[in-house]
């Protein structure tokens, strides 16, 4: 398989899972959608891989290294959109989680203030 057309045929199969993932998310789960491009490129350097160790024509050709360069590339794309999905997900759980602390610490100085107005009488 040549370079251009494992290209194409990369792009081809993000563009689906994109497109699945993005109707998924819809129909299913709004959290789903912030790990559209995780999936595409984790699915980009799948077939990359694949295409290096088991559809390469020629074991000691460029298109060897070139197939490597790609897996790079995408790999540290791909490591760059988990992380900022994942600090994405922090953050909105953060928020929860602070106003459930918020609430507990009200909840706390309550029984405090309750506890001190008993002693008082």
């Amino acid at each position: 398989m040549s370079f251009k057309i494992a290209i194409i045929v990369c792009l081809t199969l993000m563009c689906l899972v994109a497109c699945i993932t993005y109707f998924l998310g819809k129909k299913v789960s709004k959290n789903l959608m912030k790990y559209i491009p995780v999936f595409s490129f984790g699915i980009g350097m799948l077939f990359f891989y694949i295409k290096l160790n088991f559809i390469s024509d020629n074991p000691n050709s460029f298109d060897r290294i070139s197939d490597m360069i790609v897996i790079i590339i995408l790999l540290i794309v791909f490591s760059i959109a988990l992380l900022e999905a994942v600090i994405i997900d922090i953050v909105e759980n953060t928020k929860i989680f602070g106003k459930g602390f918020m609430g507990l610490r009200k909840a706390m100085k309550l029984v405090v203030v309750n506890k001190k107005q008993v002693r008082l009488k």
